[in-house]
């Protein structure tokens, strides 16, 4: 069918090139028409000697000046245009622009190509977002038009297991995962694994996550599809699947629909050590004397972020004799957390609403504190808890509209892990 295409095109220009004419006879009824084939007239000289169109692009963008603008602090494109002698006029054209935005929001750091043609006249600007994204600008005519052009990025599906013998951030590396892929594993098993307290040497992990490629160079990670912990000894096991809607992530959940997001993170911070736990009574190192801790100590560096561990509001942010600067935080109508010793607060304020996750302060040793801590209580209609071994409640499972296919794709995954042993380092889909 192919060729049959390629011959009717084959026709069709000797239809128009060849330029067939039929002659006229005196009679036709029974003879068969002469056919005379004119052949076109030469190319003038005038036309065949002259730049054509694409030639007069290539010569002319040759004839461009390149130059290569940082972006400096506080700086902005029309500071970047006027270093190169291209007026504010000009810059005030492309501001009109719908898509302005794309050029006007820089940082410092960033870098801007720009070309000018040999009478100063702005002709292109080039500015790399990232590795996979760039905004160009071109002069159409008396206008301007900026384009967004995105590479094609590869995606590859790859697998890294490890066995924990150090720390699960170390191991982590060591089995090949990016710290941006660590640390989504570390958000993804927040709820249910204490990463401080809970992993013995022996436990595992399994994580198939999406590999980007550009290129054929790697470039970054994608998202976690599946994961597997061991946890106490290879005596729990832990699997997560994500779910997505499209682009839309909705959440990762258990092999039984279950959704590992909970109401409370199960730390405020991340990879530091506990340093004193929840007890009746203990001995105050400051006040030499036996008193109760209602709360957990999270010894870390000065300055070290501190997470709100559910959506909330601020109801105090301020000074407390034996907290020194601290925040409470009030959930849902009867819980509240709150958190002491911080060397300095966040951006957020009293009477402000935080979501899950918020950085509300860092740690510090003001108060009644020997060293640097975060001192982090868990209450219920006024009563401590012990944190450490609440049983927190999970956010919805998976919606009936996408079980179906879940359960289809959890299938898959969870075979697909089985098939990995953790001493095993890394593998790829081909």
């Amino acid at each position: 069918m192919l060729r049959s295409k390629f011959s009717w095109l084959s026709l069709l220009s000797v239809g128009l090139f060849g330029l067939t004419l039929l002659a006229p006879h005196s009679s036709t009824a029974n003879l068969s028409p002469e056919r005379t084939t004119l052949p076109l007239p030469p190319e003038p000289d005038s036309l065949s000697n002259a730049k054509k169109p694409a030639d007069i692009t290539r010569f002319s963008q040759e004839e461009w000046q390149e130059h290569t603008v940082k972006i400096p602090q506080n700086g902005s494109l029309g500071g970047a245009l006027a270093s190169v002698n291209i007026p504010a006029s000009v810059t005030y054209q492309i501001g009109q622009l719908k898509n302005s935005d794309l050029l006007t929001n820089l940082r410092a750091g960033d870098t801007l190509t720009i070309w000018v043609d040999k009478h100063a006249n702005l002709q292109k600007i080039l500015y790399p977002k990232s590795k996979t994204l760039r905004y160009e600008l071109q002069k159409q005519g008396d206008d301007y038009r900026i384009e967004t052009i995105e590479e094609q990025v590869d995606t590859r599906l790859e697998v890294a297991t490890g066995v924990i013998t150090n720390s699960f951030y170390l191991d982590g590396q060591n089995a090949g995962l990016s710290a941006k892929t660590i640390m989504n594993l570390a958000d993804i098993y927040a709820w249910d694994i204490d990463f401080i307290r809970e992993f013995r040497e022996g436990d595992t992990f399994k994580v198939i996550y999406e590999a980007k490629y550009l290129n054929n160079e790697y470039i970054g990670d994608g998202d976690i599809i599946a994961a597997q912990v061991t946890t106490y000894n290879r005596q729990e096991t832990h699997n997560a699947f994500l779910l997505k809607d499209g682009d839309e992530t909705i959440g990762y959940f258990n092999e039984e629909g279950k959704n590992l997001k909970k109401a409370f993170l199960r730390n405020p911070v991340d990879y530091v050590r506990i340093t004193s736990k929840f007890k009746p009574m203990r001995f105050h190192p400051v006040l030499q004397k036996w008193r109760a801790h209602r709360g957990v100590d999270y010894a870390g560096p000065i300055g070290t972020p501190i997470h709100v561990t559910g959506n909330g509001k601020i109801v105090f942010r301020g000074w407390g004799n034996g907290y020194g600067n601290y925040i409470k935080v009030q959930h849902a109508g009867k819980y509240m957390t709150v958190y002491g010793h911080m060397s300095r607060f966040g951006k957020f304020k009293q009477g402000d609403h935080v979501r899950q996750g918020d950085v509300i302060g860092y740690i510090g040793k003001t108060g009644l504190a020997t060293g640097p801590h975060l001192h982090y209580e868990f209450r219920i209609n006024g009563v401590h808890q012990d944190p450490l071994k609440m049983a927190f409640p999970a956010a919805k499972p998976v919606d009936k509209k996408y079980q179906t296919a879940f359960k289809k794709q959890t299938t898959l995954m969870l075979s697909q892990l089985n098939r990995f042993s953790p001493e095993l380092q890394m593998a790829r889909f081909e």
